[in-house]
């Protein structure tokens, strides 16, 4: 049995194939793409990673009392975007 994981952007569950899971390293939050890295994760749909950071969702995921850096995600999202766009051209 898989275990079931919530997406800290929309609320939803699923498994941990259909989630990306985000880890707190020296105050930055980064993917963990073989999802083993130790400490607090956080799990999130990767349609729902503007709106998890929209509503300052990695805050109370990792418990802290500030939001963290997220450049780093926030520039994979502008990627993301463009690579869309440039399919539909």
């Amino acid at each position: 049995m898989n275990p079931i994981r919530s997406c800290i952007g929309c609320r939803k569950t699923g498994v941990p194939s259909e989630l990306m899971r985000m880890v707190l390293v020296d105050g930055k939050v980064i993917f963990d793409q073989q999802q083993i890295a130790p400490g607090r994760g956080a799990w999130v749909h990767r349609k729902c990673l503007k709106l998890a950071i929209d509503r300052q969702a990695l805050k109370w995921a990792f418990r802290l009392s500030s939001m963290p850096d997220v450049t780093a995600l926030q520039i994979e999202i502008i990627t993301e975007m463009d690579a869309k766009d440039m399919k539909l051209k």
